[in-house]
């Protein structure tokens, strides 16, 4: 397995860091990201993972304990915010969901497992003129002039541009961004993180004017025929807000949906961000999202980037 080098990620060699965490079956590590005043499981893919492998370099302090059940920090002071595929606290929401497809062996036998009504919308992209290109991180100019059009359509902010360099340098041969042309002009584009035998596209977005292409059908495909060819045997349709737009669209893959559960250390609650220097409650998301979507392309290019970083 390819080793990914994290800490490009955040141009820190201090973050991420990898903490123990004592389990009665013994010691196993979690890898933590310190965002603001909060330790929080790292966001790749779409939840954490505790594993038995020793890192490298392990944290002295803090160390965590996990009965199976409850996950506590021997320093009561400490913060921390978990993505798991179970609750670890009394304090979590579980609003979100991952959407799994079990992967054959080869392309053919996964077209042939799609129902009729996703393979003829498939073969309609394709009739469309729809090319792809897929490469690293040299494409992700590309995708990022389809990203953050879609992220300030939809209200919410992205990272910049330069993040999602160091993520797909960050993986290697494993990191992978695909854009889909038509008549050479970018018009999809996703990324496609792997670890083993399992593959997420991370972040995915088409523009809304060439819906009728089909772009999205064709994009999808062609992460998961790149993932087929890599020899992944789970593709991943990344996390959704459970009965969103983008939940149900993912149904008609013949995907299998596991609940996410993000735990927390303390109540949930309104925060206060520190965003330029200023020291924000945020507000309702659904006033968040108004405003940024009328907000002028100028300040969602200063202002995205600091805002995102707090929810990522």
């Amino acid at each position: 397995m390819i080793q990914i080098n994290w800490p490009l990620i955040y141009k820190e060699t201090s973050k991420p860091l990898w903490y123990r965490v004592n389990m009665p079956t013994g010691i196993k590590y979690i890898m933590l990201v310190k965002m603001d005043d909060t330790l929080v499981s790292m966001p790749y893919f779409s939840y954490a993972n505790l594993q038995s492998e020793t890192p490298e370099k392990v944290e002295d302090a803090p160390v965590f304990d996990y009965d199976g059940k409850i996950f506590s920090c021997q320093d009561p002071d400490i913060q921390w915010h978990l993505r798991l595929l179970t609750p670890v606290s009394g304090h979590y929401h579980k609003v979100k969901v991952v959407s799994w497809l079990s992967l054959p062996l080869t392309p053919d036998e996964q077209f042939a497992r799609f129902s009729s009504n996703v393979r003829r919308k498939i073969n309609k992209a394709t009739k469309n003129n729809i090319k792809i290109e897929i490469g690293g991180s040299e494409l992700v100019n590309k995708f990022y002039s389809v990203f953050s059009h879609n992220m300030h359509r939809l209200g919410a902010p992205a990272m910049s541009k330069n993040f999602y360099k160091r993520v797909v340098d960050a993986f290697g041969h494993d990191g992978s961004v695909l854009i889909a042309k038509h008549d050479g002009k970018a018009i999809g584009g996703a990324i496609m993180l792997k670890r083993g035998k399992y593959a997420e596209v991370c972040w995915f977005a088409t523009l809304e004017d060439y819906s009728s292409f089909y772009t999205s059908y064709f994009l999808w495909w062609e992460c998961i025929k790149l993932a087929i060819k890599r020899k992944s045997r789970v593709f991943s349709f990344g996390r959704s807000t459970r009965n969103s737009g983008s939940h149900y669209y993912k149904q008609q893959w013949g995907v299998r949906n596991t609940t996410l559960y993000w735990s927390f250390s303390y109540p949930l609650r309104n925060d206060r961000y520190p965003i330029a220097g200023l020291n924000i409650l945020m507000p309702n998301r659904n006033i968040l999202s108004f405003l940024w979507k009328i907000s002028p392309c100028f300040v969602i290019r200063w202002l995205g980037p600091m805002v995102a970083d707090q929810f990522y």
